[in-house]
């Protein structure tokens, strides 16, 4: 009985018991400062995020265990399922990779990667 009671804890609140899947869709870098928006594309079949953020850092594939990472945590998901940040990007005249990330009770996902110069000529006013 009690291993039964354990296996329903655990998966309460996931019915797919997949990771939430999610897109940078806008970002701007003006003087110095990256405003970067995500969306959630899919829950995973989960009530809620454990936690959501941007990672960012000068190669390929930012991750969690980069330096530069901003989180937001939040306990349930929001009918339009986004989220926004800004940060400062500390190089002028350099390339940064940003990723969006979500962790719910079934795991961590990362977004697609942007590329993001902080040469003012190079940047458009807004991103991809």
């Amino acid at each position: 009985m009690t291993l039964c009671f354990c296996a329903v804890m655990t998966l309460t609140g996931c019915t797919k018991f997949g990771t939430a899947v999610s897109e940078i869709n806008t970002y701007n870098y003006k003087d110095k400062q990256l405003a970067v928006t995500a969306i959630i594309t899919d829950n995973g079949g989960c009530d809620y995020y454990m936690e959501q953020g941007f990672c960012f850092r000068q190669d390929t594939f930012p991750n969690l265990n980069d330096v530069f990472t901003t989180q937001v945590i939040v306990n349930t998901h929001s009918e339009a399922d986004t989220f926004t940040a800004k940060f400062s990007l500390p190089i002028e005249d350099t390339t940064y990779y940003v990723c969006a990330y979500v962790k719910n009770s079934a795991g961590l996902s990362y977004s697609n990667v942007k590329k993001v110069s902080t040469n003012p000529e190079d940047y458009p006013e807004t991103g991809e």
